[in-house]
């Protein structure tokens, strides 16, 4: 922080409230009126030429949380410039970086980073995120005082004075549930550094410019074959996985059964056994009890494939609303779904189970055509270019699909969203997706915020792949990786997401999205890559669960539990929510809450965070 009078007590609390994210090593450096302040989880070099805030050359003083995957090739090049290094870790190789290349040292970086250098001869603060957001910055910027740190409840406690709620972020998340898609925060004041952004900070004047280094969209398409695609994919998948696998410390996986984090374990497992490495892999799978949640049967497979000795947990319903505000305070901001308390659990058997890393599937949904939103997507593109034959094509095995992997085909849905997103303009598609589900259907909110909330948000795929990827990236992928970050740091477990290495992301948006999605098979060109390293159980395997949760069952199994929950979040949550209104609704749909898309674990997710952090509403 910069401040013309730190309170170093105070500080040295902001440094300490958040030492689960670094329990091996702490430190703090001041200098006038700029305070640093560092907790290590130690992953690379475990020994203490590792410290930080780490000093280079007299001249900069840097902190990092992160990784930088391809340190080793930079170290290579950095020494033959001349340069010599001290210790054996990434955050040497960063800093040298800085001081040979500039701001720009950032594009030569494979990783997932957050950090700031002060250069103490031109006065001035450095701060870079990663290209996707994988790790998190905040800042706060008022009245002389500039705050930046890893969570936000260390700034709230920095600045030192009660905190607001940033009302059209909390209802944008009620209403939508969507967060982390602009540089707003739910608390107002609070801002976040968007991935692909850098900052300077100049202390002398108190100024700060952003500035965006990194954009996937000026990737440009691809020629290549379908055949070459895939082989491409391979390479880079191959080599995304290496590079996550570079640790001192025990590596597992989060293993759910799903084709993404399948295909990092039998990846993982096949470099393993190809580089005659010595390395004992675990997993930590999340299991239910009602086989209309459960993926054991995909687990076991892979596990049987592999040399991976698997650790399944079975997460409780009863257990949610006890754990709630414990997730919350590490969360910082309320969660879409009670999916992410199952990934709570997986970090934390994880830990219990002496895992420092694991390797996650982040990223792949959203750039290779897993959701079912691509179909949408992708039959609007046909349409307006009227590929038609194309279309019928796509659409019947489409059909003949879904109707031998789920017991209910909504393709009258797909269609008719195909339909709007291939010809309706964007205004008219909001105005009739208002009043069609959100005005009708008599939701606890006020018209004006549904209106405000549903126009500043894209609701139908426009016939534009390309766009909608970004769109996902953007808005869904950042909520996730949000999630991902703070659950695995809760318990000292550093996350690494193999589909967000930079060459692999690149990959998969400069080829056209037909081979992603072709004869109805979604993620086609990762079945066909990685066909010789997936068993084919797996990737013959065309339903989709997620990374989901008897959540419906949760809340109908205690339904006055839950009714208190809700009549206790809408008290807090006034004048936002009405409660009158938010009971009325809630005893409507009392018993069918699955139709609801999370709506009711919002609203109270929404009142527990009002409370946890005592925020003025």
């Amino acid at each position: 922080m910069v401040n013309s009078k730190v309170d170093r007590d105070v500080f040295e609390k902001m440094v300490d409230i958040i030492s689960y994210r670094g329990p091996d090593d702490r430190d703090t450096f001041y200098e006038g009126n700029l305070a640093l302040g560092h907790r290590r989880l130690s992953i690379i070099d475990l020994s203490e030429a590792g410290h930080q805030p780490f000093h280079y050359k007299d001249r900069y003083v840097v902190v990092f949380n992160g990784e930088i995957y391809n340190y080793r090739e930079l170290r290579e090049e950095l020494e033959s410039r001349g340069c010599s290094f001290v210790s054996e870790c990434d955050t040497e190789v960063l800093i040298a970086s800085y001081d040979q290349y500039g701001p720009a040292c950032v594009d030569r970086f494979n990783g997932m980073w957050a950090f700031a250098v002060y250069d103490r001869k031109e006065k001035t603060v450095f701060l870079s995120r990663d290209r996707f957001g994988v790790k998190p910055l905040y800042y706060y910027h008022k009245d002389g005082t500039f705050i930046f740190a890893s969570e936000e409840k260390q700034i709230i406690m920095m600045a030192g004075h009660r905190f607001s709620v940033n009302r059209p972020r909390l209802m944008e998340y009620m209403i939508r549930g969507v967060h982390d898609h602009t540089e707003e925060t739910m608390f107002k004041d609070i801002m976040q550094l968007r991935g692909g952004c850098s900052m300077l900070y100049r202390m002398e004047k108190d100024s700060i410019s952003v500035k965006r280094y990194y954009d996937l969209s000026e990737t440009t398409c691809s020629n290549e074959s379908f055949e070459e695609a895939a082989a491409d994919f391979r390479k880079c998948f191959e080599n995304a996985i290496r590079l996550r696998l570079r640790a001192d410390v025990p590596v597992g996986y989060c293993l759910s059964g799903g084709l993404d984090s399948s295909s990092i374990v039998c990846m993982a497992d096949s470099i393993i056994k190809k580089d005659g490495l010595n390395a004992e892999q675990e997993s930590i799978s999340s299991c239910f009890e009602d086989r209309r949640y459960d993926e054991q049967e995909y687990i076991d497979e892979v596990l049987k494939h592999t040399e991976v000795r698997g650790h399944k947990i079975f997460p409780q319903g009863s257990s949610v609303l006890d754990d709630l505000d414990d997730v919350l305070w590490h969360m910082d901001e309320p969660f879409g779904s009670t999916s992410m308390y199952a990934q709570w659990n997986v970090f934390r058997a994880a830990k219990e189970h002496g895992l420092t890393v694991m390797l996650d599937g982040q990223g792949a949904d959203e750039q290779l055509a897993g959701y079912t939103g691509f179909y949408s997507v992708i039959f609007a593109e046909y349409l307006r270019k009227f590929r038609l034959r194309r279309f019928r094509h796509e659409l019947e095995c489409y059909k003949k699909l879904r109707a031998s992997t789920e017991k209910y085909v909504n393709s009258k849905k797909i269609i008719i969203e195909a339909l709007i997103g291939a010809f309706l303009p964007k205004k008219l598609q909001k105005f009739g997706k208002i009043h069609m589900f959100y005005l009708k259907q008599g939701l606890p909110f006020e018209p004006e915020d549904i209106k405000k909330t549903i126009y500043g948000i894209d609701l139908y795929p426009a016939g534009d792949s390309r766009r909608y990827i970004l769109d996902q990236l953007k808005c869904n992928l950042s909520m996730l990786l949000h999630y991902e970050d703070r659950n695995s740091m809760a318990h000292s477990i550093e996350s690494r997401v193999p589909f967000m290495d930079p060459l692999l992301a690149e990959c998969a948006f400069k080829m056209p999205v037909e081979y992603k999605l072709k004869d109805g098979i979604t993620k086609y060109v990762v079945r066909e890559g990685l066909k010789d390293v997936l068993p084919d159980k797996i990737r013959n395997r065309y339903s989709k669960l997620g990374f989901v949760t008897p959540e419906d069952q949760w809340i109908n199994n205690s339904p006055e539990v839950f009714r208190k929950e809700i009549e206790e979040a809408a008290d807090v949550l006034s004048p936002l929510l009405k409660k009158e209104r938010v009971m009325a609704w809630y005893d409507r749909i009392e018993g069918n809450v699955q139709r609801m898309d999370f709506m009711p674990w919002r609203i109270i997710c929404a009142g527990h965070w009002v409370k946890l952090f005592d925020l003025e509403v």
